[in-house]
């Protein structure tokens, strides 16, 4: 990796936003998602702000870890935006982020030696993900077959493609047409890590997307690359289509608050409790470790649960 220039060099006032805008573009080139960037820089941005508010005029090096501990246990990082105390998952990320950032910060030399290598992270309990019962998946589904619109053709493509692979949110508004291989019975992405896989797409959906294909080939989109489009034949973006699923599944009757990723979570959970078979989950879900995608054996063995206390 090459070394960057020192932190002295970077031009004033803002040596430590100039470090941390560095940071970001170096998460970029690693293939880090928009979402994950954003969330480092938000995190970044306020511990810079603590420290500025404690030593104006702060720049990177004359972070200590001392300092760095004050700041962390203090009001502005543990109280939230109105007040209230932060949870523990927004605290533990913050941490995460400033132990990540200052790492870099000593690899790359912009620091001599890193503050926060004393910050610890606790453990949090995970919440068990959001999913949708087989029963909400069907509603979700008649919903979306009962609307026989441009715009829900191309809805129930997306939902079904969520819920029939697994595709994390922005995998699938990256998606373009060529990604597609129908004859081949799989789809192209490109996944966390800047890894390419290939996900498979069972008869059902590779039926819907032969017609919403040759829907929009009728509809002479130009030279859009982009497979699921907006009204105005542009690439839907990440919020467009979670707004979608909002709609669709209040339209439902579905009180759950889902975003996309609980589409991936619906997913996985069926898949488990379909096959048995963890690996086939992991293998699916394009997992590094299969110790990341257990949390769905768990998931399983509490709906079992559940119909045994019905017997």
């Amino acid at each position: 990796m090459p070394t960057a220039t020192p932190l002295t060099l970077l031009p004033n006032p803002e040596p430590f936003r100039a470090a941390v805008d560095a940071f970001a573009r170096r998460l970029e080139a690693q293939g880090g998602s928009p979402r994950t960037v954003s969330a480092y820089t938000r995190d970044l941005d306020r511990v810079a702000s603590a420290l500025a508010a404690r030593r104006p005029g702060l720049v990177l090096g004359d972070v200590t870890p001392a300092l760095l501990d004050d700041v962390l246990s203090g009001p502005a990082i543990t109280a939230g935006t109105r007040g209230a105390p932060s949870s523990s998952a927004t605290l533990h990320r913050l941490k995460a982020s400033v132990r990540s950032f200052f790492a870099w910060a000593e690899e790359t030399g912009m620091v001599s030696s890193n503050p926060a290598r004393f910050v610890r992270l606790q453990r949090l309990n995970p919440k068990p993900p959001v999913f949708l019962t087989e029963r909400e998946k069907r509603q979700l589904l008649k919903t979306l077959r009962q609307t026989d619109t441009r715009e829900a053709r191309r809805d129930r493509v997306i939902i079904e493609m969520f819920l029939g692979t697994g595709i994390r949110l922005q995998e699938l508004v990256n998606l373009d047409v060529d990604d597609v291989d129908l004859d081949a019975k799989h789809i192209r992405i490109v996944g966390k890590g800047s890894v390419p896989q290939v996900k498979f797409l069972k008869t059902d959906l590779r039926s819907l997307l032969r017609g919403y294909l040759a829907e929009r080939r009728r509809m002479g989109v130009g030279d859009t690359t982009a497979l699921f489009l907006s009204n105005r034949d542009t690439r839907l973006t990440a919020r467009q289509v979670a707004r979608r699923l909002d709609t669709w599944v209040g339209a439902a009757g579905i009180s759950k608050h889902l975003g996309p990723h609980a589409l991936r979570h619906t997913f996985a959970t069926h898949l488990y409790a379909k096959s048995g078979d963890i690996l086939i989950v992991q293998r699916a879900l394009g997992h590094a470790s299969v110790s990341t995608t257990q949390v769905y054996t768990h998931l399983v063995d509490g709906a079992l649960e559940d119909a045994m206390e019905r017997l």
